[in-house]
């Protein structure tokens, strides 16, 4: 189930941010809660396969896809206001619903909860009894981590 998840990530992500200068970093497992960057977009996924994806980054980072999706200078957490967790929330939606559009080509239905956004600082996400593969996207400028837990039903 991961690599569509790969794919549609850079997919979106050099469409959204207008580059092909992105690289995937090590892949790596995490294990039950984590810190997360300052924010999070959470959508929980179920079909043969159960969890959530989380697309966390950092303040620098998340201004910067900010900046490039809503044309305008985003600098601060401050700044996400409504529009801008609209915006984050329709990023998570691309490129999940991206993913899992070339998991039903493949002959896996499976149905998305719409994005949750979360802003903040030190704030944990726990996944019980789901390992999370996590992958990491570097960018022009920043990291976008890619936190991928499913469980076969």
């Amino acid at each position: 189930y991961i690599n569509p998840f790969i794919e549609a990530t850079f997919e979106v992500l050099s469409e959204v941010l207008k580059t092909d200068n992105i690289k995937r970093g090590e892949l790596f497992l995490k294990k039950g809660v984590s810190l997360t960057n300052s924010v999070s977009i959470i959508v929980g996924i179920t079909g043969p396969a159960n969890g959530r994806v989380i697309i966390d980054m950092d303040e620098t980072t998340a201004s910067e896809v900010l900046s490039k999706m809503t044309s305008t200078d985003i600098k601060s957490l401050d700044q996400i206001g409504e529009y801008e967790r609209s915006a984050l929330g329709e990023l998570g939606n691309m490129i999940v619903g991206s993913a899992i559009t070339r998991l039903y080509k493949k002959g896996y239905t499976f149905v998305l909860t719409p994005p949750t956004v979360v802003v903040g600082k030190e704030y944990e996400i726990d996944t019980p009894q789901i390992e999370t593969l996590v992958v990491p996207m570097i960018l022009p400028k920043g990291q976008i981590e890619v936190n991928i837990a499913l469980k076969e039903s």
